[in-house]
């Protein structure tokens, strides 16, 4: 891997190391040179990156687009990536199964591009994730990830509501679940049979199925053991219509309260009897939401009570006098219950940072018993943010109280690590610290004027602050807000400055930072948060790395080998390749005796053909080629923790769905009307010709045809079964990624029902299993036989029906003759052109009912100002504005705006 330096364009400040001190104690001149060389190795060698996703929503329907823009940043402080030139962009259902995968092209650390729902795509809660490969490699905890919801329109018939009531009986908790179920009419779904199942991550609880009344409701009761609720519990309700199709609704239980984990933080780490000691307090349930209690300690005269915050969050200052645990009393709701304060030290350090100051950071150290820890009296203060080095400091601690004034121009923006050390390396104390940005670039939306008619348009101005505003990557989603009432909890500012760093569920981050930043509960936050990703123990004994390497352009690995299996080896040789997209290029590429090589950094969009010539010096042209899988690829991500999410149809959310099968509907009815101005042109008349689809269809047409390529994110499948699941009446596909898929054709040609049927590929038969190794990309088209008459041809073989799968012609390797070998190889993702009507240009029949009124991912200015101009669908009368993005010094705006 090439070596690539970050150039940020702030410097480092003067360290203290150069203080005669550190000529006097050779321990702590040493430690500090070994922190400073560590630190400048973790910056240049293998500097860290960060993905933000700004999508449109966060709730879609089956038949939807999901609009994305990428940010990538790079370094601390944040700066647009110069690094990777790649970013992936995945799509996973409930199963962590890879739906659909874009390959997304950055430049100057922004890319864009949308996935397509069909109209088959299950109802669930999704997950969307984002990488570079380079940021891969530094673990799963640096993926950027968020949530989605997906509904189908046609699941409104089973609208079940429950109402939890439950009763905490010593280690085991009573439940009544009052069940009340609706159809999309919200009539009683009424004498139904329901199944039901109570099951957490990891095993099942209880099962079983009951009848709906007369009126659609029912009382189900059960019983729980309280170990089994420190996960969440959910209550599935399954309303089967037949063996290919039911309909699932999920209820997360209330927990009791044995499942609240309240932590008892105290600032820097140890509670020291003696001191003054602040100690921050966390409580969630264990779905990581926040738990609203309140406090009471009465300890030797001390009188403390706390309240935690929306975010579950608190603290409070104590002074422990020995190392006997306190007594905390606990309340929640009608609930009371106790918990110690344990953990006192009567050695350590207690370590107190007051960040109110505008400019500056104040710290405190008090020490007990110091000298038992450095003789000589003297610690470390370092203060850095992902290894840049903001502030370096000698104490002396010999009298038992030391401090430091640090200016808050000299950190870098965001958050930073104190970190007290004794001089032979060990952390005493830590915590973290939060440091705005000194002039962040707000924006403003000028939207003085408003047309809520329907087809109107709306022309609105956006303005950013800042005299040194050069310009910089910005996207824009405007919706339906009466349609879609949901947005995301995150922004660009709150992934990128909090969320990426620490450990842990963060409430409502959004909230936080821009104009209205609440500094207090940043503040909890820092106190109560671990950082993610940087460990000293780690650091000292390099074991932070990255073993992924940064991609500057698609990438094609693999291996030459000899077509004998004789003893005589490669001795090297190159490799020529022919690259026919939009332009043609030639280059030429080596390879060793081991036959490894890599295309590198090549640019090229969709599905491109290479052509590709290889000689070894010793066999020639009498080689093989053989491409390794794509480093992205995957049936399904690695330790998926599946979403938990109560299924709740809110008033919003039923208008959404109805509003969702009008659009549905009118695309069926009508198409995608688009109009597309294009130049003048000449059709001549020509004869239908099927050899130039250059499929051979010895068989013929069959009963139902499909083009994999007129299915909207058809690439994006990782099996081709999974590909074609859903798409044809009768046909019922079961995939199975790791091994043989259960299909099923019924029909009057079928003779044994159940059966499975023939599988042809290129009109060869094959097993089931084989034709799963087919990339849906390479995929032409699909063939169903079911019909007496048309399986005739396929004799006793074709009892059960047939399926014909039909490649595209080089797809995958084909060989030219000897050393010669054409491939087609996936590129970066086209996307989507957003399609916005003209209603002042033209008068559509098709009703309009877009949920998404305007999507730009990559707004254009005019000094500090840009426009966004759009019309109306037939119904809007409330607007969610969101803006978000960075200048090309990594600035970063947020902007969310209801009209």
């Amino acid at each position: 891997m090439k070596k690539i330096l970050i150039a940020t364009p702030f410097l480092l400040v003067s360290l203290l190391y150069l203080f005669s001190s550190f000529q006097k104690k050779p321990g702590i001149a040493e430690l500090s040179e070994k922190i400073i060389s560590l630190m400048e190795v973790y910056v240049d060698e293998i500097p860290e990156e960060k993905v933000f996703l700004h999508l449109d929503r966060s709730l879609y329907a089956s038949g939807d687009n999901i609009w994305f823009s990428v940010f990538l940043t790079a370094g601390s402080p944040d700066i647009p990536s110069p690094l990777s030139k790649v970013v992936y962009v995945d799509l996973l259902d409930e199963e962590g199964k890879l739906i659909q995968q874009k390959t997304i092209k950055m430049e100057e650390g922004h890319g864009f591009g949308d996935f397509r729902l069909d109209a088959f795509t299950r109802e669930g809660s999704y997950k969307v994730k984002a990488y570079s490969y380079w940021l891969k490699g530094f673990g799963e905890e640096a993926v950027f990830q968020t949530d989605i919801q997906i509904l189908d329109t046609y699941n409104l018939k089973f609208q079940p509501f429950v109402e939890f009531e439950k009763e905490e009986k010593g280690n085991k908790t009573h439940y009544l679940a009052k069940i009340t179920a609706l159809d999309n009419s919200l009539k009683a779904l009424a004498g139904e049979d329901v199944q039901f199942k109570i099951a957490n991550r990891q095993k099942e609880l209880n099962s079983g199925n009951f009848k709906l009344n007369g009126e659609g409701k029912y009382e189900l009761e059960f019983e729980l053991e309280s170990g089994d609720l420190n996960l969440p519990v959910a209550l599935n309700l399954n309303l089967v219509e037949n063996e290919d199709y039911s309909i699932s609704r999920k209820f997360i239980l209330p927990f009791p309260n044995s499942a609240i984990d309240i932590q008892f933080l105290p600032e820097g780490g140890d509670l020291i009897s003696g001191f003054n000691n602040k100690v921050a307090v966390r409580a969630i349930y264990p779905d990581g939401k926040p738990v609203q209690l309140k406090g009471k300690i009465d300890y030797q005269g001390q009188e403390i009570e706390f309240s935690t915050n929306s975010s579950g969050l608190a603290a409070f200052n104590i002074t422990p006098q020995d190392t006997e645990p306190i007594k905390v009393v606990l309340e929640s709701g009608a609930s009371t219950f106790e918990k110690s304060l344990d953990g006192i030290k009567t050695q350590g350090v207690n370590l107190a940072v007051d960040t109110s100051k505008e400019t500056l950071v104040n710290v405190l150290i008090q020490t007990k018993d110091f000298a038992s820890i450095s003789p000589s009296g003297e610690a470390l203060l370092v203060v850095h943010a992902r290894g840049r080095i903001g502030h370096m400091q000698v104490l002396n601690l010999s009298n038992g109280v030391g401090g430091a004034r640090i200016n808050k121009s000299q950190l870098a923006p965001g958050i930073n690590q104190l970190t007290v050390f004794e001089p032979e390396g060990t952390p005493l104390a830590e915590r973290m610290v939060f440091v705005p940005m000194e002039k962040e670039l707000s924006l403003d939306l000028n939207a003085a004027t408003v047309n809520t008619e329907a087809r109107g348009k709306n022309s609105w101005m956006v303005n950013i602050d800042g005299d040194s505003f050069e310009g910089g990557f910005y996207s824009v989603a405007v919706v339906d807000a009466g349609e879609s009432p949901f947005s995301h909890n995150s922004s660009i500012n709150s992934y990128l400055k909090l969320e990426s760093e620490l450990k842990g569920n963060i409430h409502e981050p959004k909230l936080l930072l821009g104009q209205n930043r609440d500094d207090e509960a940043i503040e909890l936050i820092m106190l109560t948060h671990g950082w993610k990703r940087f460990n000293w123990e780690e650091v000292f004994e390099g074991k932070i790395e990255n073993k992924h390497f940064i991609e500057q352009g698609i990438n094609i690995t693999g291996t030459i080998s000899p077509q004998s299996d004789g003893r005589r080896g490669l001795t090297g040789g190159m490799l020529n390749v022919f690259s026919k997209g939009k332009s043609e290029d030639f280059l030429a590429v080596e390879f060793g005796e081991n036959g490894k090589f890599i295309i590198d950094d090549l640019d090229f969009q969709d599905t491109t053909q290479l052509t590709i010539s290889a000689s070894d010096n010793r066999h020639k042209e009498r080689v093989k080629l053989e491409l390794d899988p794509p480093i992205s690829k995957y049936l399904k991500w690695e330790n998926f923790e599946p979403v938990f999410k109560d299924f709740k149809i809110s008033a919003a959310m039923s208008d959404y769905l109805a509003t969702a099968e009008k659009r549905r509907l009118a695309q069926t009815a009508y198409g995608e009307m688009q109009e597309i101005q294009i130049d003048e042109f000449v059709i001549a008349s020509e004869k239908y010709d099927p050899t130039e689809e250059e499929i051979n269809r010895m068989y013929g047409k069959g009963d139902a045809s499909l083009k994999p390529e007129e299915i909207g994110g058809f690439a994006g499948y990782s099996d081709i079964w999974e590909l074609l699941q859903g798409r044809f009446a009768g046909v019922r596909i079961v995939p199975d990624p790791m091994g043989t898929p259960s299909i099923r054709i019924r029909g009057t040609g079928s003779v044994q029902a159940g059966g499975m049927p023939l599988i042809l590929l290129d009109n060869v038969p094959v097993d089931p299993s084989f034709a799963s190794s087919i990339s849906p990309r390479d995929l032409a088209s699909v063939e169903i036989f079911k019909d007496a008459a048309s399986l005739s041809i396929f004799g006793v073989g074709g009892a059960n029906g047939a399926i014909a799968l039909y490649t595209k012609r080089a797809a995958g390797i084909g060989s030219l003759g000897e050393g010669v070998f054409n491939l087609r190889f996936p590129g970066y993702s086209v996307a989507s052109e957003y399609y916005m009507p003209k209603y002042d240009k033209e008068n559509s029949p098709a009703p309009d009912y877009r949920s998404t009124l305007y999507w730009n991912p990559k707004l254009e200015w005019e000094n500090n100002s840009a426009m966004i101009e759009f019309f109306n669908n037939d119904i809007v009368k409330k607007y969610r504005i969101v803006i978000q993005g960075m200048d090309k010094y990594g600035r970063l705006s947020y902007l969310e705006k209801d009209i």
